[in-house]
């Protein structure tokens, strides 16, 4: 084990069959999960549901690697469950949609690492 930084924190890694059971599992009639692309090294998984009322779409990039096992398949990488970036999810409160897929820890470590998302920034002059 190598550690590169100082995240003492656990993130899952899942096959994408094992993502796509997963994603069945925890959709909900309010809100629904799919995965949208698969593209080398990136998936991007869908999440439409209400957040504060309002009917949302968002997305969640998430990095995908082989796996490297002489028997899989070679369109079910393993990917990590730890957001690249987020589309169409601005603030803190959209992203928390994908909070049973990535959990709180995760999402709190990435609201962290990009405190800049969400702010409306305005030049004026």
């Amino acid at each position: 084990m190598h550690i590169l930084s100082k995240r003492f924190q656990t993130v899952n890694v899942v096959t994408l069959s094992t993502l796509r059971e997963h994603l069945e599992a925890i959709s909900t009639p309010e809100c629904r999960f799919k995965i949208d692309k698969v593209r080398g090294d990136r998936v991007t998984v869908c999440g439409e549901g209400l957040v504060a009322g309002k009917k949302t779409s968002c997305a969640v990039v998430l990095p995908a690697y082989p796996t490297g096992h002489e028997h899989d398949v070679p369109g079910n990488p393993n990917v990590v469950l730890d957001p690249l970036s987020f589309a169409g999810a601005e603030t803190c409160a959209e992203r928390e949609v994908f909070a049973p897929l990535l959990g709180h820890d995760v999402l709190d470590y990435y609201h962290k690492l990009h405190p800049h998302i969400g702010v409306s920034v305005s030049r004026c002059c």
